[in-house]
């Protein structure tokens, strides 16, 4: 308890200084400063438009997902049976199938672990979830230039962790309407289109405590017969045990602010990755006109730590690598200066 409150304590005597931002950032992200890291869950459904139990289920799964306050990630694929099946089945879906031997729909699964037909789910058994410890901290992004979509991050395990571990990404559409079929649905929710770089997922190693694996996979989504609406994709990313399914974290990638824009219509800081940082993070921001720019970063008591006068820069996007790996553990601010302007962004090192 006594680390909360010299937490308060500081934030107390620096709240004028801070931006109301840069506070809810702090609150944000206590749980990860003091290793109180808890899972988002992962929601699989195996299910399709065929199935008339699957059609039974799904609207009250659904009402409850668009209820909840909980976090959660949510994936369903579409099988190939009964009957026809699912016009939107892929293989991807089946090695998912087969890696939890699933043989009758709709099958659900939390956090890997096979919990039967998903309507009996209730909204406290997910916040339950909710609330369990994590070993890890994923923090993805994506970019999307016209149709190549890049999902790029790091894993950050809190602890050390070994066995068959795999990293998967997939390609997640809101809802889809084109795969209408027999069971009445006519409306279907996080919908799997694709997976990264397959079902299989990716072998991970490395994965000991304060280090940070990087992860990039890109994809013309124009390759993806069955995307109804680009603008409906979301992107899951999670880690799993192969072995003990366990899924060890997950989360949506998040838009990454300002790596496709070009066009630059006010100065300041763009994005800042990966925030917790290791090693090393990037510092983006960009400039409405050329002007003189300079950056420090002060510690969580105000010490200057690092100062940088980078000079004149001229209009446009720039990035700045910032070394972080001697850094000590904690919360810092990294104050841009960019003419007569000053800009502050949180970053957390862990």
């Amino acid at each position: 308890m006594k680390p909360f409150i010299n937490f308060i304590k500081i934030l107390i005597l620096m709240k004028k200084s801070f931006t109301i931002f840069a506070f809810a950032i702090l609150f944000l992200n206590f749980a990860q400063v003091f290793g109180q890291v808890t899972k988002t869950p992962l929601l699989e459904e195996f299910t399709s438009s065929t199935c008339g139990p699957c059609a039974a289920n799904n609207p009250t799964f659904d009402a409850m997902l668009n209820s909840t306050s909980s976090p959660f990630v949510c994936v369903k694929y579409q099988m190939n049976w009964p009957g026809s099946g699912d016009i939107y089945y892929n293989s991807d879906g089946s090695t998912r199938r087969n890696s939890y031997a699933v043989t009758g729909i709709p099958e659900f699964a939390v956090n890997g672990s096979v919990f039967g037909q998903p309507a009996p789910y209730t909204a406290s058994m997910l916040q339950s979830e909710a609330a369990l410890p994590s070993q890890m901290i994923i923090d993805a992004q994506f970019t999307l230039n016209d149709s190549i979509l890049t999902v790029f991050g790091n894993l950050l395990p809190q602890q050390d962790i070994t066995g068959n571990i795999r990293r998967h990404i997939a390609i997640v559409e809101r809802h889809t309407y084109n795969n209408a079929s027999s069971n009445g649905e006519t409306e279907f929710s996080y919908v799997e289109q694709k997976m990264l770089p397959n079902g299989a997922g990716t072998y991970t190693t490395g994965l000991t405590s304060g280090a940070s694996i990087a992860f990039t996979q890109t994809i013309n989504l124009n390759s993806i017969a069955n995307i109804e609406n680009k603008n409906n994709l979301m992107y899951a990313v999670w880690v799993q045990n192969t072995t003990t399914k366990e899924v060890l974290q997950a989360t949506w990638a998040t838009f990454a602010t300002g790596i496709q824009e070009p066009i630059v219509t006010a100065s300041g800081i763009v994005n800042l990755f990966p925030n917790p940082s290791t090693t090393q993070t990037i510092l983006d921001y960009q400039l409405q006109d050329n002007s003189t720019v300079s950056y420090k970063i002060v510690n969580a008591v105000g010490q200057v730590v690092v100062e940088n006068n980078i000079g004149e820069t001229g209009f446009g996007l720039h990035q700045q690598i910032i070394d972080t790996q001697n850094f000590a553990s904690g919360i810092y601010f990294i104050d841009l200066q960019i003419g007569n302007n000053h800009y502050r962004q949180p970053l957390m090192v862990q």
